[in-house]
């Protein structure tokens, strides 16, 4: 049985509607170093004044767009886990919706991983461990599941979100392409090996997005199906 997850707030107002949330995310990608908040009025295409009412820096933006951005992501994920009742359904659901929210956006896959890096503000590189430990929490409840806890090495779910995030944000900064419904079964390959053993990790590997099962697969294969 999984424990359910807190969710915050629906972010307001929404950030993949919001023009100057938008542009601020393209803005980050393009010029990583700018700090102009008439470029991202500019982008958004609403008068800087709009900019100014709302906000009282390029950094405020930033911070404010992230947090929204970030509560989506959270909301969609959580929801996603929290439907489930048995640990390895839940965070099979959850994955493959984290999966969909940033296949829905890359660029915002970008923007979380890899490019808040690159602004060098201190707050958004804070947050971006928040949402590390917010995944974490998700597996480590694998550890009630497993027929030992024990076994369960400490910090094995830190491990396995640092493992993954590093991943991605190594592919986005070199430009790699970057398929996450490819890459979840092995991610989940990995979490549950350690969780609850051989099997039952490589059978999910013949376990889709649906829960139907699918072709054989084997560890280090996935990406190449």
């Amino acid at each position: 049985m999984i424990h359910p997850l807190d969710l915050p707030p629906e972010p307001r107002p929404d950030p993949h509607g919001d023009p100057l949330a938008l542009a601020l995310v393209a803005e980050v990608l393009e010029r990583p170093e700018g700090r102009d908040p008439e470029r991202v009025a500019r982008r958004a295409g609403v008068p800087r004044a709009e900019f100014d009412r709302r906000f009282t820096s390029f950094d405020a933006c930033l911070v404010d767009t992230y947090e929204r951005f970030i509560a989506s992501f959270e909301r969609a994920v959580g929801a996603a886990f929290n439907r489930h009742e048995e640990w390895r359904d839940a965070l099979r659901a959850a994955a493959y919706a984290a999966g969909d929210w940033m296949g829905a956006s890359p660029e915002l896959m970008e923007f979380g991983s890899a490019g808040v890096l690159r602004t060098r503000n201190e707050m958004v590189r804070v947050r971006r461990e928040e949402v590390a430990m917010f995944c974490a929490r998700l597996i480590e409840q694998g550890r009630e599941a497993a027929p030992d806890p024990s076994e369960v090495p400490e910090g094995a779910s830190l491990l396995a979100v640092g493992s993954i995030l590093n991943l991605l944000t190594q592919k986005l900064q070199e430009g790699s392409e970057v398929d996450l419904g490819e890459m979840v079964p092995e991610m989940l390959y990995l979490v549950l090996r350690v969780y609850l053993g051989e099997e039952v990790a490589r059978e999910e590997l013949r376990v889709s997005a649906s829960g139907r099962v699918t072709e054989n697969l084997e560890p280090g294969r996935v990406s190449s199906r």
